[in-house]
């Protein structure tokens, strides 16, 4: 199965050429609105701020059962490369993912019967720092807000995340002084 996911992900991850993106790949950390993020099955005591601390021993982790739904706003529109989720390599590192573009107000039930812009399976060895998920580059090409739904992990009680980070390139905004006025 890892054989055939790499395989689909090399042959998506060629982007359609265009002269209004930036072609440099960068972290997008410092666009996401941390305050306008939230995540549902959080636990108080281990909650989706952890994720952006910056410390792997602090976890973002579900609270009653191994289901996390997090919602990450990004300040200006982006175009998606890839994602690199980061976790303990065990039992409650994340398995199943899927991932929507610009659904703002999806629940678990939305998650599970919505079709998702790309859905993948992690081994407990792709959750290293230095692993990423090349994503369907046509499926993220103009993303204001992602959902990253944690379906399952490898058979604990809750899912544990320590990081996410998302690559990819920001988007030309419009320039309304280059507008000529007509009549």
């Amino acid at each position: 199965r890892r054989t055939m996911m790499a395989q689909g992900q090399q042959a998506a991850q060629q982007p359609a050429p265009s002269a209004h993106l930036t072609t440099t790949i960068v972290d997008l950390s410092d666009l996401i609105v941390k305050e306008r993020c939230h995540c549902l099955n959080e636990s108080a005591s281990k909650p989706m701020a952890n994720l952006f601390i910056g410390d792997d021993r602090l976890v973002c982790e579900s609270e009653d059962d191994d289901q996390l739904l997090m919602t990450f706003e990004f300040r200006e529109a982006v175009r998606l490369h890839s994602i690199n989720i980061v976790a303990a390599a065990d039992d409650f590192a994340p398995q199943t993912v899927k991932l929507f573009v610009n659904k703002p107000s999806i629940d678990f039930a939305d998650g599970s019967e919505l079709p998702a812009a790309q859905e993948f399976v992690l081994d407990v060895d792709d959750v290293a720092g230095d692993r990423v998920v090349k994503l369907k580059m046509q499926n993220f090409t103009y993303v204001n807000l992602l959902t990253v739904f944690i379906v399952d992990n490898h058979g604990a009680d809750t899912t544990r995340v320590a990081t996410i980070k998302f690559n990819g390139a920001t988007l030309p905004s419009t320039n309304m002084k280059e507008f000529k006025k007509v009549g």
